[in-house]
């Protein structure tokens, strides 16, 4: 623990070096931001790079320039600008954030392909991560959310999709810096600074956020409210990155992240204490860069601690291999292969049974993509997994992808899912809640058809249908006075997602999109809807941007929310949400003073709503309030 206290302390001891050489004087090249704005260009739906409108799958990407543009807070806060996903708060301050991507929270999620997702203390749902644990905006080059089953090229948790952050590339030297102050005592400071000499590239970056309190508007008595006691949310986060170039062709890479955030969650009227702390090792190896036939190898070491009512540890650590193979001037194959062990440990009580769990699965996987006829290519993927506890599975993929042009395209794609249960699915142990080893990995299909197309190079349509039908899937429930993990029957999940971005003119964009997601459990009485999704959500945003000012303003709401009252697993009368509908308005403004000087601000549900897009009600107000009217701006210094 003292040599990663050390690393800490040595990154942010070079950071501020870095920072002051900047004031001291020396101005180095700024940064780029178009270079990195490939967004016709993907790497997370094929694991190789590949146009676009080549892959047959539902991909959004969310650039550097848009990243820097709207000056996003946080990775939650630049997914909520994605069409088809759902950004939820189990609670403000040090709660929970998970992303939905077509009404499943099983996504998978990487940093540079590294995954990231741990398998204890996650607090609701089938999720096994936390956006508040991820890198901070300023290193990120891009993110890609693939929207659909990944299982065949990624495994387990990739079932609702695939959340790729993709840090920055070190080829010049730049930096920046920035503060934000804002309401109920929130402050912002950011500091990222990139050094390229010759073939080295250093990359450090720290940030901080802090909020000294939440406020919300009851739903209900329309009035706002503070929380009974200050959230004393403290989000850190420290980063390192160094890359040699061996060869021309040829390239070793250290990357390290820190994150720790702690604090109050509310919950009803009541507040409990949480800190969370991650430290994330990875080392990769890359060979034959920029050539059709690149590979890799890559070794990860991530180290995830929850303090809550007990301390709890988990500790990953695995391997990946990866080689593209050029078949033929059509036809391309991707193979690799993976390793990962999990193990959970506690202070006394969490996996009581021996203290300590673990769990392990080792996979192999071929992808194919191949154009058979001009414009239509036929992507097929196949994978073997054999886990510790869940067994060995074969799993197959298909995509048929048709590109009418540059800019249009239609696909089908259908894949196997296999999703092993997780440690806190097998082990959990405390009074009231205990895991299951017998449980059954969930297994079942998922497809999705779409279309994607630029009109008069002005407007910009997507529409796509998911459909998953799942057999033992994983729920808890009380049904024996205590929580239990049980294989559900079977589980059904239907979506449509619809965007439009439509360029008025050079100055003036506008976008809208609307996702229906219907998910239904049978737990043998045939299939019921899950009330815990809200299942129509809208945004709709305009943006107005030139050389000195970029402003945003959205429009997100949702409806069909259910409202009824039923008896929860404890027998005792429950309601999900209060209204079945809400809307809510947020704006950004940046204007750039300079060439390096740049001030912005943010204003989150500016109508004040009383709403909530994580279900629960408590005491006739919700367990999980939006926060209130807030604001925060602030200054960035780019050199």
């Amino acid at each position: 623990m003292k040599k990663v206290q050390s690393l800490r302390n040595a990154v942010m001891v070079s950071l501020l070096a870095g920072t002051t050489v900047v004031w001291g004087g020396t101005v180095f090249a700024q940064e780029d931001l178009q270079e990195f704005a490939l967004e016709d260009m993907v790497v997370t739906a094929t694991r190789t790079e590949s146009k676009m409108v080549d892959v047959p799958v539902n991909t959004t990407v969310i650039s550097a320039e848009k990243i820097a543009d709207r000056h996003y807070l946080d990775v939650a806060d630049a997914l909520k600008d994605v069409p088809g996903a759902n950004v939820l708060d189990t609670g403000v301050g040090a709660g929970e954030k998970k992303v939905v991507l077509n009404g499943d929270d099983r996504v998978l999620v990487l940093v540079d392909g590294k995954r990231v997702n741990f398998d204890m203390g996650a607090a609701s749902g089938r999720s096994s991560y936390d956006l508040k644990m991820l890198p901070d905006v300023s290193l990120i080059e891009r993110i890609e959310v693939v929207k659909g089953h990944g299982g065949a090229l990624y495994g387990s948790d990739a079932v609702g999709g695939v959340v790729n952050i993709i840090t920055k590339k070190m080829d010049h030297s730049y930096g920046k810096v920035s503060m934000g102050f804002g309401s109920n005592q929130a402050r912002d400071a950011k500091a990222m600074y990139t050094v390229k000499e010759g073939k080295t590239g250093v990359m450090v970056a720290a940030s901080k956020y802090k909020q000294g309190y939440y406020k919300y508007k009851d739903v209900a008595d329309k009035t706002t409210k503070r929380w009974n006691k200050d959230s004393d949310y403290e989000n850190e986060k420290v980063s390192l990155k160094i890359a040699q170039e061996l060869t021309d062709t040829s390239n070793l890479e250290f990357e390290y992240n820190y994150t720790k955030a702690d604090g109050n969650v509310p919950y009803g009227y009541a507040t409990t204490q949480s800190d969370k702390k991650t430290n994330n090792f990875g080392l990769k190896y890359d060979w034959l860069l920029k050539d059709k036939d690149a590979g890799y190898v890559q070794l990860y070491y991530n180290k995830y601690k929850f303090l809550s009512s007990s301390t709890l540890e988990e500790k990953d650590k695995g391997f990946e291999v990866q080689q593209a193979i050029t078949a033929s001037e059509n036809n391309k194959l991707v193979v690799g292969a993976s390793y990962r062990n999990a193990e959970a440990s506690n202070d006394g009580r969490n996996y009581a049974a021996k203290y300590n769990e673990k769990i392990n699965n080792k996979a192999i996987f071929v992808s194919d993509q191949w154009e058979f006829i001009p414009s239509w290519t036929l992507d097929t993927g196949v994978r073997y997994d054999k886990h510790s506890t869940a067994g060995s599975k074969t799993t197959w993929s298909a995509g048929l992808n048709k590109k009418f042009d540059e800019n249009s395209h239609a696909y089908f794609n259908w894949g196997q899912v296999f999703k092993a249960p997780t440690l806190d699915d097998l082990y959990y142990n405390v009074p009231g809640m205990t895991g299951n080893p017998d449980l059954n990995p969930e297994k079942g299909d998922t497809w999705t058809v779409g279309y994607g197309t630029r009109i008069a190079d002005k407007t910009d349509v997507n529409i796509s249908y998911f459909q998953s039908d799942l057999e033992d899937a994983i729920g808890w429930s009380n049904k024996s006075g205590a929580w239990h993990p049980e294989n559900v029957n079977k589980q059904k999940k239907n979506a449509m997602e619809l965007s439009i971005n439509h360029e008025l003119n050079d100055n003036w964009n506008l976008e809208a999109s609307y996702t229906h997601v219907r998910v239904r459990n049978d737990y043998g009485m045939g299939y019921l809807r899950d009330t815990n999704f809200i299942p129509n959500m809208y945004r709709f945003g305009v943006r107005y941007h030139d050389d000195l000012w970029n402003a945003d303003l959205f429009l997100r709401g949702g409806s069909g929310a259910d409202t009824g009252v039923f008896k929860n697993s404890y027998g005792y009368d429950a309601q999900n949400y209060l209204d079945s509908s809400f809307i809510t308005l947020d704006a950004s403004v940046s204007y750039k003073a300079t060439k390096d000087l740049s001030f912005y601000a943010k204003g989150y549900n500016l109508f004040n709503k009383a709403y909530a897009e994580s279900a629960g009600v408590s005491s006739a107000t919700y367990t999980y309030p939006a926060q209130g009217r807030r604001f925060i701006i602030g200054a960035e210094y780019t050199f």
